[in-house]
């Protein structure tokens, strides 16, 4: 058995080179530039991943796949390949699997360890009677062996497709994978820093295999003669390879601490959890680009920024880079609030549009002022960048370095939990101390303090992220949600404030007054004022979940 550990990475199709054989010559460039000892070598790679019809190995967590190899010196070759559960966190991919060599691209279960399936309980003999073609990849794979500070890592550029026999629909193959052959981890950061200077690549969460699994759910979905159950395991095995690629809720991301004992953990857990959605969205957003997508990326670099501020005391102090850096990021995309209020005020579908729709002026200066956001292209193209993606990759650095602690503190559930109960005690004194600040009548001078308040509200609300299912265990998850959602109420009506004041902005520049709508935006305001001055007072009178 051997663990796989690799890097791998999505190239972009932008890359400054129009064939396989560009990308080929510029990596070896890059090599000879860094001076790096390297062999190189090229192959052809058909892979023919199987399971049953009732996707049995599927059930026992298991991938099973038959590689033929063909490279210029050696006749096509045949290699059977079974992998177990693994895990995968920040693009870095860990997998027991087993390996053997056959004769054909026709598997002999029995040729692997009889451990495997008496651990897992499968029945061998069976599977070996049923099991047939899900999917195949077909790649070019080009390799580089290179020697790097006394380790030896393997560098794959594959190039093909995945396809499904007899369906229409293909997926494209363009990555790099990483692999460690032999020595430490830390010589794959390294060659990734060196190749990020040059390509445009981003962290890939799902593997050929896990794309292989989507598109056969897709087929099997449009077949008539496939059963609703099995379908779902192959969209839960596609989701399981790696990571699901369904953007999350817009409500503010939870991190689930159960499990979690001490304050070195919880860190580590909250950067693994959090960098793994930033992640999936960052996935979503490039195969469906939408605002709201942009915003929840926005908001999960918040949130892994407010851990490093929850455990600032804790960390070294090199850790403060990594929060300068997501502060940098979180700069770059604020602007995503903004659109997403003009977005409203355009929708046709929406109740603002309706009442602005016989103001030409109004709707040209609104598009006009969308107009000046970037564009998809340009952020697909930081979504890309170097910078970016070094900045995952310190995230990721977090997670392999058992130092990232200063003081451990003691490990055990009291000090975590008085550790999450002072931080969320102190972020709710300071948000209830700004908010004592904000005028009750609903003026002009409330608006715009609530919308200053904004930015303390999120944060003392991400401080709940980090902690909040802590408290499971001791106080119903309830009271615990009751809380949460008195305060998200406060968050979306200043929201809404902030569209309400864009529109309110928007109106004064006009060159002919609008009077009716003025008063309709003005008395709409008013209202909300007097609900959030509501929805303040019910969030201050709940007791908080952590005082129990």
């Amino acid at each position: 058995m051997a663990t796989e550990i690799e890097l791998k990475y999505l190239l972009c199709e932008t890359n400054n080179t129009n064939s396989k054989a560009d990308i080929t010559t510029e990596i070896t460039n890059i090599l000879l530039s860094e001076q790096l000892s390297f062999s190189q070598q090229q192959k052809q790679l058909a892979n023919y991943y199987l399971d049953t019809p009732n996707l049995e190995l599927r059930h026992l967590d298991m991938g099973l796949r038959v590689r033929g190899i063909k490279t210029p010196e050696a006749p096509l070759q045949f290699e059977q390949t079974i992998k177990t559960a693994g895990q995968v966190v920040g693009g870095l991919h860990k997998r027991p699997e087993y390996n053997v060599d056959i004769s054909s691209k026709h598997v002999d279960l029995s040729l692997f360890p009889e451990n495997i399936w008496r651990d897992s309980g499968g029945d061998v003999d069976k599977l070996q009677q049923d099991i047939q073609s899900l999917f195949e990849t077909h790649f070019t794979r080009t390799t580089w062996l290179i020697e790097l500070a006394g380790s030896v890592i393997e560098l794959a550029f594959d190039e093909g497709s995945v396809s499904c026999e007899g369906y229409d629909k293909t997926l494209p193959i363009y990555e790099i994978e990483l692999e460690l052959v032999s020595g430490e981890q830390q010589a794959l950061f390294s060659l990734a820093k060196i190749l990020l200077a040059t390509l445009a690549m981003r962290p890939g969460q799902l593997s050929k295999a896990a794309r292989g699994y989507t598109l056969a759910a897709q087929f099997n979905a449009s077949k008539d003669n496939i059963s609703k159950e099995n379908n779902l395991k192959l969209t839960k095995k596609a989701i399981n390879e790696n990571i699901d690629t369904t953007p999350v809720e817009l409500q503010l991301e939870v991190i689930p601490m159960r499990g979690v004992a001490s304050i070195s953990q919880a860190f580590q857990h909250g950067v693994s959890h959090s960098l793994i959605s930033l992640q999936r969205n960052v996935e979503c957003y490039i195969s469906d680009p939408k605002v709201s997508t942009l915003i929840k990326i926005a908001e999960l670099l918040a949130l892994l920024r407010q851990g490093f501020w929850l455990f600032e005391q804790e960390l070294s102090v090199d850790y403060i880079e990594i929060r300068k850096e997501l502060s940098y990021f979180i700069r770059v995309i604020n602007w995503a609030d903004n659109a997403e209020h003009l977005q409203e005020l355009m929708s046709k579908s929406g109740g603002y549009r309706k009442k602005i729709a016989h103001s030409d002026e109004l709707i040209t200066k609104l598009q006009l002022e969308k107009s000046r956001y970037p564009d998809t292209a340009q952020i697909i193209a930081l979504f890309y960048s170097e910078r970016f993606n070094l900045l995952q990759l310190s995230l990721l650095n977090i997670l392999l370095n058992n130092e990232s602690l200063v003081s451990l503190h003691t490990s055990n559930d009291s000090s975590l939990l008085n550790f999450a109960q002072q931080k969320l005690t102190y972020s709710l004194q300071t948000i209830k101390t700004e908010m004592s600040l904000v005028p009750i009548e609903p003026t002009t001078e409330a608006c715009q303090s609530y919308m200053s308040l904004h930015g303390i509200l999120i944060r003392s609300l991400l401080a709940g992220s980090w902690f909040s299912t802590l408290f499971d265990g001791e106080v119903s998850r309830e009271k615990m949600q009751s809380y949460r959602r008195a305060w998200l109420d406060i968050k979306q009506g200043i929201s809404e404030l902030q569209t309400l004041y864009i529109l309110k902005q928007q109106l004064a520049v006009l060159s002919h007054p609008e009077e009716k709508l003025e008063k309709w935006l003005d008395s709409k305001i008013e209202n909300l004022l007097l609900a959030l001055t509501h929805s303040r007072d019910n969030a201050e009178s709940i007791k908080p979940y952590w005082q129990f």
